[in-house]
């Protein structure tokens, strides 16, 4: 008697398996349901009011720093390096106190910046006529050919971000961001009593228990 024959198996289509591989797909790295549009919206809601805004702005900030910092370092510069060379560019002879002022990146070690470029041969200090404790600051020939390097490199890449806005969009932008930094200022100048004044209760140690 001959053996009945088993009829193979048929193997499931792509139209088959297509429910479970959207139910995959809809699944985060870790088998977990990703968010739906719903819930996604309802975080963003959450969010303080502006941060979507804050964070397009520190993106284009980091991405900006990032482009200068590979750019420059094609000349051997640094971007603290270039802020400086640009701004005695901008304003041969003014003091150590001044440059401070008007730097981002090379604030906190202007000192040292500048001794190195200093001895770099481009930047070059002359004692003030009016003053003898003031020191002015001026580029020598190589530093001021050099911060014209650095110049047409921060040229191109300010011209890249311009050239995706309207004249109109840059002066609601440079409007926006001048009010912005006011109000920044003004948290700052009232944050900076209340950190002296912890400073000093951290420096004076607990209060002596009662008798």
């Amino acid at each position: 008697m001959s053996k009945p024959t088993s009829k193979p198996q048929s193997r499931p289509t792509a139209t088959a398996d297509a429910p479970r591989a959207s139910r995959v797909a809809a699944r985060g790295p870790v088998g977990q349901a990703r968010p739906s549009g719903a819930a996604a919206a309802a975080r963003t809601r959450a969010a303080p009011h502006g941060t979507q805004s804050w964070l397009a702005v520190v993106r284009a900030y980091n991405l900006c720093d990032a482009v200068m910092s590979t750019r420059l370092a094609g000349l051997g510069v640094r971007v603290a390096e270039h802020e400086m060379l640009a701004n005695l560019a901008s304003a041969p002879g003014i003091t150590q106190q001044a440059l401070a002022q008007r730097c981002f990146f090379a604030k906190s070690g202007i000192s040292m910046l500048l001794a190195q470029m200093e001895q770099q041969g481009l930047v070059r200090r002359e004692a003030d006529a009016a003053d003898a404790r003031a020191k002015r600051l001026f580029l020598t020939e190589a530093g001021a050919a050099l911060a014209a390097q650095t110049l047409h490199v921060q040229a191109e890449v300010v011209g890249t971000m311009a050239r995706a806005v309207s004249e109109a969009e840059l002066a609601t932008v440079t409007d926006v961001m001048q009010r912005v930094s006011a109000s920044l200022e003004a948290l700052r100048a009232n944050a900076a009593p209340a950190g002296k004044a912890a400073r000093r209760s951290r420096r004076a140690g607990p209060a002596p228990p009662r008798p």
